[in-house]
């Protein structure tokens, strides 16, 4: 049985062996015993596949006493989905002094 990691740093989407899936990049977005953090990956369907993406897979970790504990996620399907996100988002904060 694997144990859970116990610093958010030893998180891993996939094993360094993983040839199908390509983490780009990773942002935290809240911290404490429930913690969100915002992933940027790339995937393909096999080792000779191109790679898909950019993709979005936010995921919601528990902190346990055995460790983070993995509990919801969620994962853009299409790279234009990415985009209009950004969009977005860029439309609900730009010029609102409420957004620091």
């Amino acid at each position: 049985m694997n144990s859970l990691p116990d610093d958010l740093d030893e998180l891993r989407l996939a094993s360094e062996d993983d040839e199908l899936l390509e983490e780009l990049d990773r942002r935290v977005l809240a911290e404490g015993p429930w913690t969100s953090i915002a992933f940027l990956v790339r995937t393909r369907r096999d080792g000779e596949a191109p790679w898909e993406g950019p993709f979005l897979w936010l995921h919601r970790y528990q902190r346990t006493s055995q460790g983070w504990k993995l509990v919801s996620r969620f994962r853009t399907t299409e790279a234009v989905q990415l985009k209009r996100l950004a969009e977005a988002l860029r439309a609900w904060t730009e010029g609102d002094p409420g957004w620091a």
